[in-house]
């Protein structure tokens, strides 16, 4: 027994970080969390106790997954929203080549908006695949504004720009890179709204992005 915890720990002086932070994200996927802000969290946490050296791995996997969970908490108190950050998955959201067609002509052919008006929306260039929208609740929203929301059988939130507001008080949104409406965009109730995007970190989503890859479904 003693010989095998001597190879545990030269195991653990190595590969410990990794080893702990594979098994809180597994925990936490077992769980069914899908906030990427939780593991990031709890990658946090994991560090955290590692640095003040347990002795036990249990506190690293569970420390490290529940430390996560009241982070990920508290920061959707303050933003006022239960998803505080959203991982890009798509390229909906990209500005490139045809972005002159299928968002400034586009906008101005259906919804008569001219570039002055759409360029003075937030997040005006758009983001990609791997940013990271940082997200805050709001009580109203307005055309221009890019929003999270959620679609009825569909496990990976929306985000997309409000293009307008219908009489009935639905949202119409699309994405800036496509080149028409997803059938769910004509009229988005503002109960399925998480919030709208204040800020994008760049890259910072591939975290999340790799892992939708592996799993499919975080």
């Amino acid at each position: 027994m003693e010989e095998l915890k001597k190879k545990w720990r030269k195991v653990e002086k190595k590969y410990g970080i990794f080893i702990y932070t594979v098994l809180a994200i597994i925990l936490l996927h077992l769980f069914s969390i899908t906030s990427l802000t939780t593991y990031l969290l709890a990658i946090l946490g994991i560090l955290l106790l590692y640095y003040f050296k347990q002795e036990s791995l249990l506190p690293y996997i569970l420390g490290g997954a529940f430390a996560a969970l009241a982070l990920k908490t508290a920061l959707g108190l303050i933003l006022a929203t239960d998803y505080p950050a959203v991982s890009v998955l798509t390229s909906s959201m990209l500005h490139d080549d045809s972005t002159e067609i299928n968002h400034y002509q586009w906008l101005e052919k259906n919804m008569g908006y001219n570039r002055s008006y759409i360029d003075s929306w937030p997040m005006k260039n758009g983001f990609d695949i791997g940013d990271l929208p940082i997200v805050q609740g709001s009580d109203e929203y307005k055309v221009g504004d890019v929003i999270v929301y959620e679609v009825p059988g569909q496990s990976i939130p929306i985000i997309h720009r409000i293009i307008k507001i219908n009489e009935d008080g639905t949202y119409v949104t699309k994405g800036d890179h496509n080149s028409g409406l997803l059938p769910f965009e004509s009229s988005v109730k503002k109960e399925q709204i998480k919030g709208r995007v204040i800020f994008i970190i760049p890259k910072l989503g591939y975290f999340k992005v790799i892992f939708h890859w592996i799993f499919g479904g975080i």
